[in-house]
């Protein structure tokens, strides 16, 4: 019973009921991270502290079961442990093991991250991950290049008394660009959605560096953060540059929806050939695909030798291996 999935509007292990980032609330679930694709009101949902912390309360679950990475918790007769994600503060993998059979659920990953660290991925016999760039053409720079990148073009815009705009989404984003561009003297004015997300972060225990409230003024020496849509605040600015900061700055069309004059391709989730290195260290013999690019990363997969399906293809379809 393991080694069943199934997808019905989520992923599940019927066998154990424990259904992981389901799209509609149940009785008991996991949720990788705080991000409201993944967030439900659950009767009873599975996740780490700093993830309870910055779901906001109306998509809070109704009761928690709060767990450290690391720290092995009974499910029946099975165990579940939490490995950190990568993908944003308190995102986690879910590894389960019943018997001498693993589960691996990655949620939304990142394995590189800025200052060469490595997220860790646990070996599992079934792999269930997340393929949100699973294309060839999604392939990232190195991220603390990138990183150099923004900060130079932040450095010149601000030296010719324009200010720079850095479109990014309000929660994860916006805090790991601001913490990784800090080492560089920035101080940052975030508009006004960026804030309550700011302000979650810092209350689920990590600092952020200095920052004010886009209010409509002037910005003469600060970096300002706003989400990809919206730029009202923006156009109060005067003299201003955008640049997007995503992972889909590598696909031209997405790019130019949003009017941008640069695009940096720093991403929290996995590139291509990231993806094809979640699955080579989980050593699965069977993989599932949800999200993004299902089918086409599950035929690479496949073209590789590697048994692997499309799961949200299969709706209200249990597959045994």
């Amino acid at each position: 019973m393991t080694r069943e999935v199934v997808w019905d509007r989520g992923v599940s292990l019927p066998g154990h009921r424990l259904w992981l980032d389901p799209l509609v609330v149940r009785s008991f679930a996991f949720i990788s991270h705080a991000h409201t694709d993944h967030a439900r009101r659950h009767k009873e949902a599975l996740l780490t502290p700093q993830t309870l912390a910055l779901i906001p309360e109306a998509r809070r679950p109704r009761g928690w079961r709060m767990l450290g990475f690391g720290e092995p918790m009974r499910r029946g007769d099975g165990t579940v442990t939490l490995h950190p994600a990568g993908h944003m503060l308190g995102s986690a993998q879910l590894h389960f093991q019943h018997d001498s059979t693993s589960v691996l659920y990655t949620g939304d990953i990142k394995l590189r991250q800025p200052g060469r660290v490595q997220t860790f991925v646990p070996r599992a016999d079934v792999l269930i991950v997340e393929t949100t760039y699973g294309r060839p053409h999604f392939r990232f720079g190195d991220p603390d290049e990138t990183i150099e990148l923004i900060a130079r073009w932040c450095g010149r815009a601000l030296d010719s008394h324009v200010t720079p705009v850095l479109l990014c989404h309000a929660l994860g984003k916006t805090e790991e660009v601001m913490l990784a561009l800090a080492q560089y003297g920035f101080t940052f004015a975030l508009e006004k959605r960026c804030v309550p997300c700011a302000h979650q972060y810092a209350q689920a225990g990590r600092s952020l560096p200095d920052w004010i409230e886009l209010n409509g003024n002037p910005i003469n020496d600060r970096v300002v953060i706003a989400p990809p849509v919206g730029k009202d605040d923006i156009r109060r600015l005067g003299r201003y540059r955008t640049a997007l900061i995503s992972g889909w700055a590598k696909d031209p069309d997405f790019a130019r929806l949003f009017g941008a004059d640069a695009t940096f391709d720093l991403s929290d989730h996995c590139d291509f050939d990231e993806l094809m290195e979640v699955v080579e260290r989980s050593g699965a013999d069977q993989v599932y695909t949800v999200h993004g690019f299902t089918e086409d990363f599950a035929r690479s997969l496949r073209r590789k030798g590697i048994r692997a399906w499309a799961l949200e293809a299969n709706e209200q379809l249990a597959l045994a291996l």
